[in-house]
């Protein structure tokens, strides 16, 4: 059994429908080539395999290879998770605020939140590949266009460590800015802290969404969270600036994506000038030969998409499951509060 949800903290989020745009500047949305031939295209196919940043992002395959190994947790699993859903911080993670406000970076406080604005993949299998910098010029797209959100609260706070809840985002059907959250793709990481310096974490688990609520530009109907792709493993460390508005140097230093979940995911590869609504919907009843089953016409296999960038040395172990390595860096910005979350989660 996966650990239960934490979902965003409730006090920092605004009424249904609320938009993001005077926290997060207006940008234009992701604009791709018609051809799914082209590199360009077939780089929209591996452009959220890796993120977290905070990529990402966001768990084992399942919950027979747990990667909760100390005080993180990985949310969401092979279990639902309900809107109000919350966290219960265990009595001592939290220290009075004076006592905190005599160290660097005293400004931290629980509900303080941050979108990634940056999100770079750094390596594949301990070296460079041929997709990366296709990758990272679409996740930048993406990230502007909201169509690719990872969002960072602040649980709970000590002279010692900093709790944060991650979440993924997913843009609203017909808007450019405004986001809505998506509470089962939650997880909970655990940092050292030293000063504005959040340490390296243990491994853990993250989510990869990507879309709209409706449209996912990634459909995985049998994987324990739907429609996102998993990195397993992952290793994470920033710092705070002074005044608490950013975080900057983030890095994944530790990461993997299994062989197995890769080959269970399926990408839409004719996003056009509407982003992700040009995907169209996951199809329960469709039906291929590519193990796309529940998605659509739209979507091919990932893993076999991503042969045609290079073939992977598989280097990391998901359990018994071959993984291909990863490292990635990430910067966030303040945002004034969490957008709400999604109707119908």
């Amino acid at each position: 059994m996966c650990p239960p949800v934490i979902a965003a903290p409730r006090a920092q989020t605004p009424s249904a429908g609320a938009s993001m745009s005077k926290n997060i500047p207006a940008l234009t949305r992701s604009q791709y080539r018609d051809s799914a031939e082209t590199p360009h295209r077939r780089g929209t196919a591996f452009a959220y395999l890796v993120a977290l940043s905070a990529v990402f992002s966001a768990h084992s395959v399942g919950c027979s290879n747990p990667v909760d190994t100390s005080k993180n947790n990985l949310i969401g699993g092979d279990v639902g998770v309900a809107a109000g859903d919350s966290v219960d911080v265990a009595a001592g993670d939290s220290v009075d605020a004076a006592d905190v406000n005599t160290i660097a970076c005293g400004c931290l406080v629980p509900g303080m939140a941050w979108r990634f604005d940056k999100l770079a993949l750094d390596s594949i299998d301990g070296g460079q590949h041929p997709v990366q910098g296709t990758l990272n010029t679409l996740w930048k797209k993406d990230i502007l266009a909201h169509e690719l959100n990872f969002y960072v609260s602040v649980l709970a706070v000590s002279a010692t460590e900093v709790t944060l809840n991650v979440v993924n985002g997913a843009r609203n059907v017909g808007t450019v800015d405004d986001v809505c959250l998506l509470p089962y793709t939650n997880v909970k990481i655990v940092h050292p802290r030293d000063g504005c310096a959040l340490q390296a974490s243990a491994p853990t688990g993250m989510n990869v969404y990507a879309g709209t609520p409706a449209n996912p530009k990634n459909c995985a109907p049998t994987l324990p969270v739907k429609h996102a792709i998993p990195v397993r493993g992952a290793v994470l460390q920033s710092l705070v600036t002074a005044d608490c508005s950013r975080l900057d140097a983030g890095q994944v230093s530790a990461g993997h994506l299994p062989s197995t979940a890769l080959g269970k995911t399926c990408t839409c590869v004719t996003t056009g000038k509407q982003g992700a609504e040009d995907c169209g919907e996951p199809d329960a009843s469709f039906t291929s030969d590519t193990n796309c089953d529940g998605c659509n016409g739209k979507f091919q296999n990932l893993k076999t998409l991503l042969q045609a960038f290079g073939e992977l040395s598989y280097k990391c172990k998901e359990g018994d499951d071959p993984a291909a390595c990863l490292t990635a860096s990430f910067t966030g910005a303040r945002i004034d509060a969490l957008p709400p979350v999604c109707a119908g989660f």
